[in-house]
């Protein structure tokens, strides 16, 4: 994503207004618009108050964690900046409590100034205030002057302090166990890049090939720069921070931990949860051979759209703590839990399919096919997708979902290593398209994986109900079955702008001719013919003629990925 480029740029109070649909969607929620204080409509209560809050642009925090059993009270400032102190004064007093208030504040210099005086000028009024300050980032030296920053262990300790309060234990209390949740954190952080801050302009980023590790969560550069690499070696690194002696928690082996891995904003669910999964296989091969009791992956505090990630772990060695974890709350953004204290390996609840049985089949003598054509078929077909798969995701990339390249791709990778490893049975022509076609159903999803699927099992029932004809014979009249029977799933016909415009004149002409030669060129010529034509079917059918039509047309992916199939055929079957 270009960075700057947001739908919300001519926005003057984004803040405000997200706030705002806070409200939309929790009945339960009240806002001082003027001083940007979300709060739990609650009345006076019996409880400690729990207050925290910070820059914008970490949402869901701290909004998200307003609830019972977490967070009373949201101060939030512009976006990467601290609320004032004026602020914070108006959310201390939006709800009443017999029993004071505990300040939550992540260790940033504005924020600790900010609700550090807000806590003075509070206290001068009678009210009964505690601050605990969150400073748990491992790559930092707690030698620094200005210590280990906040990160997303804060939520932590709303979680915990804010179980706590429910259970109406008073301020001294509530403040011990969240300065204990504090001191058993550490978080590292790493990202792809800067995240983009709307409104700024001249945003810079980091080079294509690089990452960077350390970062908070204000888009300030990171204690180290490097080389893209592969997961593997950024989650290693990320967990050498965790686990250093430099690190803010000492950890000692059989440790019972809760883990979260945050994404920071701007990863795909998918990816987060490769990036976890990552994290749990090496944590669970470290020396140290820690119980992880929680697990806990998501968003939970943000920079903004920041392609990265940070993790954070949480000592369990008191049962207190685990317990507080474990209560109940409301807040709509703390994810729903379960108790892994004695469950079973992962490894041991997954299983792999295994195929019944087929049916009995004799191979017929004139469907034989020479293994020796099928190895050379196979190895030029791996080739010539391997080169062609660039321009088919490019043309894909255009009109429809971009995956008709590599999922072509990864078909035929699996042909190829089906046939190395004898998983294709070449018994007779139709056990090969059967096999094949089993492949198929595996390894390709998507639009043409199904038509690529239908179409081989209808060959193969055509393929065995032939009579003893020749090869060539039995062929022209079994495409043409498996093309009629094709045609009883889908809408698609010739014209459509689908990988149909390259199957139907190959088939029609080599039920007609029999030649092969022939039958390819008229495939080749549908699928050329496929630049100029309007989609009426599938994902193009959603893209604008002005784009179909672009630099001399765009010729279907699915119609160009036949040809190449078509192509090397005709080049290997003399």
């Amino acid at each position: 994503m270009v960075l700057g480029k947001h739908f919300i740029s001519d926005v003057k109070s984004p803040v405000e207004k997200a706030l705002r649909c806070f409200l939309e969607v929790n009945p339960t929620l009240g806002f001082i618009e003027s001083h940007k204080v979300v709060y739990k409509r609650c009345g006076k209560v019996d409880k400690v108050i729990l207050i925290s809050g910070g820059g914008s642009g970490h949402e869901p925090a701290h909004a998200g964690f307003i609830g019972d059993g977490m967070l009373d009270v949201a101060v939030a400032g512009d976006i990467y900046a601290s609320p004032s102190v004026a602020q914070i004064l108006v959310g201390l007093d939006a709800i009443e409590s017999s029993k004071g208030t505990l300040m939550i504040v992540k260790n940033y210099t504005g924020d600790k100034l900010n609700f550090g005086l807000a806590a003075q000028k509070a206290r001068s009024k009678g009210l009964n205030i505690s601050v605990v300050f969150v400073n748990e980032d491992a790559s930092l030296e707690a030698e620094s002057l200005v210590g280990r920053r906040g990160l997303a262990g804060t939520i932590f300790v709303h979680k915990i302090a804010g179980a706590a309060a429910a259970q109406g234990l008073e301020l001294p209390e509530v403040a011990s166990i969240a300065q204990k949740v504090s001191d058993s954190l550490a978080t590292v952080a790493v990202s792809l890049d800067r995240c983009s801050v709307p409104g700024r302009a001249d945003q810079e980023g980091l080079p294509g090939d690089e990452m960077e590790y350390g970062l908070g969560i204000h888009n300030e550069p990171g204690v180290l720069r490097t080389k893209l690499s592969y997961i593997s070696s950024t989650v290693s690194k990320v967990l050498s921070y965790l686990l250093s002696h430099s690190s803010p928690i000492n950890l000692t082996p059989s440790e019972n931990i809760a883990v979260m891995i945050n994404n920071m904003g701007g990863l795909s669910i998918l990816e987060i949860n490769v990036i976890a999964e990552e994290v749990f296989q090496q944590i669970s091969k470290t020396k140290y051979s820690f119980k992880v009791l929680r697990k806990f992956i998501g968003t939970f505090m943000t920079s903004l759209d920041g392609p990265g990630f940070s993790v954070t772990i949480l000592k369990l060695d008191d049962r207190e703590i685990l317990h507080l974890l474990d209560e109940p709350t409301t807040a709509p953004a703390w994810p729903k839990q379960f108790d892994l204290a004695n469950e079973e390996p992962v490894e041991s609840r997954i299983t792999q399919y295994s195929p019944p049985p087929k049916s009995p089949y004799s191979p017929k003598p004139n469907l034989v096919i020479s293994p020796e054509i099928l190895d050379k078929v196979t190895t030029a077909l791996l080739n010539k997708i391997t080169n062609e798969e660039p321009l088919i995701t490019k043309l894909d990339s255009l009109v429809g979902d971009g995956d008709c390249g590599t999922t072509l791709l990864k078909g035929v990778s699996a042909l190829r290593d089906g046939f190395q490893n004898g998983k294709i049975d070449t018994s007779d022509a139709s056990t090969v398209f059967e096999s094949i076609g089993e492949i198929v159903e595996v390894n390709m999803g998507g639009t043409s994986g199904a038509i690529y699927g239908i179409f081989l099992n209808a060959l193969v029932n055509n393929l065995r109900k032939g009579d003893a004809e020749g090869l060539g014979s039995v062929f022209q009249k079994s495409l043409s079955g498996a093309l009629t029977e094709l045609c009883t799933f889908t809408l698609a016909r010739r014209g459509h702008r689908t990988l149909m415009d390259t199957l139907i004149p190959f088939v029609e002409t080599f039920e007609t001719t029999g030649d092969l030669k022939k039958a390819v060129a008229e495939g080749e010529k549908g699928c050329e013919e496929t630049k100029k034509m309007k989609a009426k079917l599938g994902r193009a059918s959603y893209v604008s003629a002005e784009q179909v039509e672009k630099d001399g047309g765009v010729m279907d992916p699915g119609a160009l990925g036949l040809k190449c199939i078509l192509e090397v055929l005709n080049e290997q079957i003399e």
